[in-house]
């Protein structure tokens, strides 16, 4: 979502929350899935229109531009890892769930109808690395029916790639579906993201999304991905929105 911080001091700003639950990867490479629930909190002036949004994107601020072109912060959720997710992981270093800050990025070079944007971002921990995520969506409008979607590109420095797919040796000594294993900067996913949502009313929207990345490169090589998990993630999730002004 995209806030404009100046709508905060706006006295008939108007507040957009709901939440979402869904399904997903346990872990980056995760054959079995989990489910998630994430709260929504969105905000903006009262003369500006509902701007439209994916739901992978980051939590973010917009401090530079508007309309057509923006610039901010952006706050991402990683996943984690644990040995109970699967028992076929046994020897590999417990990840904790984590968050990674940075800036981001939007252009819209068809208003209202293609959006491009970039999000890049550092893990809290010094050892979480960079990722770089990219996306473009193709966004039409139907009534009262919104549908979109577009590919999807995330890449990551070294440590950001070794974090999750790294093998150190010593796990495999304990556990033989394991070799040691270095994964390398590049390339993490590529895949494609679809959303279609309802404005019920001003007030009242509901939203489903579905999301497939295909694990490549280095990513891909790991023997977590091939002889534990799978190289093919699938991620979907509903959402219900509800918009009202602050100073009703």
């Amino acid at each position: 979502m995209a806030d404009d911080l100046s709508a905060l001091f706006d006295r008939d700003t108007i507040i957009s929350a709901g939440g979402f639950v869904g399904s997903g990867p346990r872990f980056q490479g995760s054959r079995q899935a989990g489910f998630w629930g994430l709260p929504y909190l969105s905000f903006r002036k009262a003369d500006e229109p509902r701007e439209w949004w994916s739901p992978d994107d980051g939590l973010d601020v917009t401090l530079v531009g508007e309309g057509r072109l923006q610039a901010g912060a952006v706050l991402d959720f990683r996943e984690g890892r644990f040995p109970n997710d699967d028992r076929r992981l046994a020897g590999l270093p417990r990840l904790p769930a984590t968050v990674g800050l940075g800036l981001f990025g939007e252009v819209w070079p068809i208003a209202e109808t293609l959006r491009l944007r970039a999000e890049v971002t550092q893990g809290i921990r010094a050892h979480d690395g960079l990722l770089a995520k990219l996306g473009a969506d193709l966004v039409g409008h139907f009534g009262r029916f919104t549908l979109s979607a577009g590919p999807r590109l995330v890449l990551g420095d070294a440590a950001a790639m070794q974090l999750d797919f790294d093998v150190p040796v010593e796990p495999t000594l304990v556990n033989p579906r394991l070799t040691p294993y270095r994964a390398s900067a590049g390339a993490r996913s590529a895949g494609a993201t679809a959303t279609l949502s309802y404005a019920w009313s001003e007030a009242w929207q509901t939203l489903g999304y579905v999301r497939y990345d295909r694990l490549i490169a280095s990513a891909s090589g790991s023997p977590i991905v091939r002889r534990i998990g799978t190289a093919d993630e699938l991620t979907v999730s509903v959402g219900a929105i509800y918009s009202f002004r602050a100073n009703p």
